[in-house]
């Protein structure tokens, strides 16, 4: 991997720890606020969508204006997001944070960052090493993740009440501004050629009915997934076992360290049944696992099988990353990254809210259960349609 490479995988540490915190806490301390399940499902819904703008205008001006100059103007984004957290105890600093800046609350990051990476990536090494390298970096951003969830524990020995968040929120801004000087470092090999930008139709014929229907598809995975982002389970850990923060960010950091373990599975097994295979046979278990949770009356019980669904459930992020890049050209890489992941994130954007209208009028454990059926759908359709379509790098690999 070239240098570029390298100050990907550094930035895209900077970034994660605190998503990982902010993940965790932001439900509970919107609750602290005084917003009810509801309102919380419509605030985090807000911080989606916000998400889900940025990643698309990534995806159509990112090529056209630079990748690194956008790079660093999300960056300070998250900067300009932390400065709203930290000078403002208030309701309207979370909400305005989460409109501005680009932190995580749902399942997993998809974001402008994740669009512009997944298509400088493949260029920092060679072919046969691109799942690899996408499971570095994923591994990588779990990793710091549950540093992150970590770290929550902290404002109960900080201060009393929300005002010992602040130190958290500080160190949001700062990984803001160093992601910024971090991206300012990346050479002009990350750049795409301006030539590829005919017209604003951005993706050639041949990609075009791919992205579409792993947009569609994405969409359906991402839609069900919100349902159970991070914080989403942060709450319902929350309300249904009386766990406090401390116990929440410990629970989540193993979450992220065995998501993170199993990135480097999945990169053994995609080499032996190819990168479909692997995305499908591991995500379908991973979803009957995650409906039964709500079904059990024990804590423990409840956290076993939440470990055991993160071993298998987000294998097929660094398997489906590697899948779209090697399936459509290299000038399709932005925009198809950018579409694919705008999809996730708009579709992601109602999830929240229609989770937290659950949670209040039907059954606290709803949730998991609609998102595992969407799930499912999403895995057997995927299969359905995409099981002949494979990557070149995988022409030695039958069934």
């Amino acid at each position: 991997m070239n240098e570029d490479g390298k100050v990907i995988l550094i930035e895209k540490a900077v970034r994660t720890i605190p998503y990982g915190f902010l993940g965790v806490l932001f439900s509970v301390y919107l609750s602290q606020l005084g917003l009810g399940a509801f309102l919380i499902g419509v605030v985090l819904a807000l911080t989606v969508a916000s998400s889900a703008a940025y990643t698309l205008v990534a995806s159509i001006f990112a090529d056209r204006l630079g990748r690194k100059r956008t790079l660093i103007f999300f960056a300070l984004t998250d900067a300009l997001a932390g400065a709203f957290l930290f000078s403002s105890d208030s309701l309207w600093a979370p909400i305005v944070a989460g409109i501005v800046g680009n932190m995580t609350v749902g399942a997993g990051e998809v974001g402008p960052f994740l669009t512009l990476e997944q298509a400088i990536l493949p260029g920092t090494s060679d072919t046969r090493r691109r799942t690899l390298g996408f499971s570095v970096y994923n591994l990588i951003g779990y990793v710091s993740s549950s540093a992150g969830a970590l770290l929550v524990g902290l404002p109960q020995y900080i201060g009393s009440g929300i005002a010992g968040y602040r130190p958290l929120f500080l160190g949001y801004l700062a990984s803001g501004l160093l992601g910024a000087y971090l991206y300012s470092r990346l050479s002009k090999r990350v750049e795409q050629e301006k030539t590829a930008w005919a017209s604003i139709s951005v993706l050639s014929e041949a990609s075009k009915p791919i992205v579409r229907r792993l947009s569609a598809l994405f969409a359906l995975d991402s839609f069900g997934g919100g349902f159970i982002g991070i914080s989403i389970l942060s709450y319902y850990f929350y309300a249904r076992y009386s766990l406090q923060l401390g116990s929440l960010g410990l629970l989540f950091a193993g979450t992220q360290i065995i998501t993170a373990i199993s990135f480097l599975v999945a990169e053994r097994i995609a080499r032996q049944i190819g990168l479909l295979k692997t995305m499908v046979y591991t995500h379908i278990p991973s979803n009957l696992l995650l409906a039964v949770i709500p079904f059990v009356a024990s804590a423990p019980i409840a956290v076993g099988l939440l470990l055991s669904r993160q071993s298998l459930s987000q294998m097929d992020v660094p398997t489906r990353q590697s899948y779209l890049m090697s399936v459509v050209p290299e000038a399709d890489r932005t925009p198809a990254a950018g579409f694919t992941n705008a999809s996730r994130s708009v579709a992601q954007t109602f999830s929240p809210s229609l989770a937290g209208y659950a949670i209040a009028t039907l059954w606290l454990g709803s949730p998991f259960v609609i998102a595992g059926g969407l799930k499912v759908a999403y895995d057997l359709s995927l299969y359905k349609i995409f099981h002949r379509v494979k990557p070149p790098q995988e022409s030695n690999i039958t069934g």
